[in-house]
């Protein structure tokens, strides 16, 4: 390994954590060839003293490749205390990776990442992942793993069709089973697939899993909640088709943290995220949910963003998505006070219906602005005049990472 200066330079990589340091087990997964969403780093103590360390890959299913191995990548017994050195590159999905290291005064080994998007040019900073000190003691020649570091690249296009199951009125997710549903949304994110090159599409279930009602609920909440075995279904169709599933709540006079919570078991799984509907927390102002129009405050937002953040470094999960309905300014208000978490993508997405040049205005306004990370876009099948087609959405100079049809 070589010592030096890390130069700064914009990290392209996101830290999710995971297991942190443990044991690996034996049969390692077969290296995926492409398509990566993580990295890790794997270490073991040799009999000489010498701390080798490798470089493995996380499939999107979920399964690490074989350890791959830098031509240097030995950390000397006898290192100084504190000094960085980094292994070899290695080329990974068109980018280079190194593994940098450091011996610490406790006995402890610390491990890191780096990442430039060539053969030449600066380094990126060093990426720490959660987990990622080496005990001082160590059992010669067993492998351990750090945390998982996953990787940033342009994210797929995201197409969902939104609704209640069996309530055709409330949107295209509820035109039919969920099987039935799988087919005609992946048809529409092929549609975008051919048109947005290499970046692809992702098709997706946006399921309304709290309904806002006009006359108050026992509990006081104005929600009627789909029960859990009806989500399950729709988490179940989506792990058999491929799909993503939002769960989307529309809060009424209840809070948008106390309604996430309750989706936690489903929230478990890496292909399940969340929506909030500002429009109908209408508590703050005394009115019945479609009376008038409510509004999320910026710190409920990160309220609901910790708390996802919490469950994805607990659970070693990629980063939640977070979607914000927003159709006009009061629905969400103090987005200044709106945090960044690196575990959440948070999309505002441009809601409500009618004439193509005031929901383009709109998604200018509330969509492409931060704290917005992955715009969205909302379109009715029915009530837009017209629909936008996904040739004019594509066309667009930014064109949104998530289109919600209604």
């Amino acid at each position: 390994m070589s010592s030096g200066m890390m130069r700064a330079a914009a990290i392209t990589l996101a830290v999710a954590a995971a297991l942190g340091w443990g044991w690996e087990h034996a049969g390692a997964a077969e290296r995926p060839a492409s398509g990566a969403d993580g990295v890790r780093v794997a270490a073991q103590l040799r009999p000489d003293g010498r701390v080798e360390v490798a470089l493995q890959i996380r499939a999107p299913g979920g399964g690490w490749s074989e350890r791959l191995l830098p031509q240097r990548r030995l950390l000397p017994p006898d290192a100084a205390l504190d000094r960085w050195l980094w292994t070899t590159p290695l080329q990974l999905d068109g980018a280079q990776w190194r593994i940098t290291a450091r011996r610490l005064a406790s006995g402890r080994v610390e491990v890191a990442l780096q990442t430039r998007p060539g053969p030449v040019g600066a380094w990126g900073e060093r990426v720490l992942p959660a987990r990622r000190f080496l005990p001082a003691v160590l059992e010669p020649g067993r492998w351990l793993s750090s945390s998982t570091v996953a990787l940033a690249r342009q994210e797929a296009q995201i197409v969902s069709f939104y609704g209640h199951p069996g309530v055709i009125e409330m949107g295209a997710l509820g035109h039919g089973t969920p099987a039935e549903v799988a087919v005609r949304v992946a048809a529409w994110a092929s549609r975008y697939d051919r048109l947005n090159g290499a970046r692809g599409a992702l098709p997706a279930y946006h399921l309304i899993a709290g309904v806002a009602q006009s006359a108050e609920t026992p509990d006081g909440s104005w929600l009627q909640r789909l029960p859990d075995h009806r989500i399950a279904e729709y988490v179940d169709a989506a792990r058999e088709h491929g799909l993503l599933l939002f769960l989307d709540t529309q809060i009424g006079w209840s809070d948008p943290l106390a309604e996430v919570r309750r989706l936690e078991p489903f929230l478990r799984e890496p292909f399940v995220h969340v929506a909030l509907a500002p429009e109908f927390a209408t508590r703050p102002l005394d009115h019945e949910p479609g009376r008038a129009i409510g509004s999320n405050t910026g710190e409920q937002v990160n309220e609901v963003q910790r708390y996802l953040a919490d469950l994805v470094r607990e659970e070693g999960l990629p980063p939640k998505i977070l979607i914000v309905h927003q159709f006009t300014e009061r629905m969400l208000t103090g987005r200044g006070d709106v945090e960044d978490h690196v575990e959440v993508e948070l999309s505002i997405d441009m809601d409500g219906f009618g004439h193509a040049h005031h929901k383009l205005h709109g998604y200018e306004l509330f969509a492409l602005p931060a704290p917005s990370e992955r715009p969205a876009l909302k379109l009715f099948f029915e009530h837009d005049t017209p629909i936008l087609t996904p040739e004019e959405v594509q066309g667009l100079d930014e064109p949104p990472d998530i289109i919600i049809y209604q």
